[in-house]
């Protein structure tokens, strides 16, 4: 054995060692623990796959929203990342209209959706085509609104403008600051015009 080995072999207390050693490592694992109660998750609580929710009032469906995936958080809240697609009931139960996004956000607090993306309304009964890139839709009052652009298709017209406030349907709408109306008229063919 060379001389730094046997000195270093006779100045360490071995057993005096292994306690401090655990020591150590016992006061790690503590600190872990610790911080592993400490952190919150954040994720979701659960997971519905091709969710069906209705939202009704008196026993008779309102609307019914259909998503293929949404995720239910611990502030109550939902998200469907993949958007969803609604579909809005007459009181007879006729099929009124339709809201589709390529995202949706439920907040609790506020107790309404938020739709963005490629968000569209379609009114079955009057033919009217609403497109925007985000829309706050009130389930309890039945009401949508924005601030965002906004193009409005009608069978005779489309209209533009920034900021819409509306029913869930569709059946009645205004814009807040319109821009341009564009006329649609028919060419001897039968073709669409502006």
């Amino acid at each position: 054995m060379n001389r730094i080995g046997k000195v270093a072999s006779e100045r360490i207390h071995w057993p005096l060692f292994f306690f401090f050693l655990l020591i150590n490592l016992s006061a790690c694992d503590s600190e872990l623990s610790q911080e592993a109660e400490n952190t919150v998750y954040n994720g979701p609580l659960r997971t519905l796959e091709d969710a069906n929710i209705f939202h009704s009032d008196s026993g008779k469906v309102k609307a019914k929203v259909v998503a293929k995936k949404i995720l239910y958080l611990q502030s109550e809240d939902r998200e469907a990342p993949n958007g969803f697609h609604t579909t809005f009931f007459e009181v007879d139960g006729r099929e009124s209209a339709t809201l589709e996004a390529d995202y949706a956000f439920y907040s609790k607090e506020d107790e309404r959706w938020r739709a963005q993306g490629n968000v569209i309304i379609r009114n079955r009964l009057n033919e009217e085509t609403l497109r925007t890139e985000e829309l706050f839709w009130d389930p309890k009052s039945g009401d949508v609104n924005t601030e965002k652009f906004v193009k409005i298709e009608t069978p005779e017209e489309i209209i533009t403008g920034t900021g819409l406030v509306a029913k869930q349907d569709f059946s009645s709408w205004t814009i807040k600051h319109p821009e341009a109306i564009f006329v649609i008229e028919e060419d001897e063919d039968g073709r669409e015009n502006l």
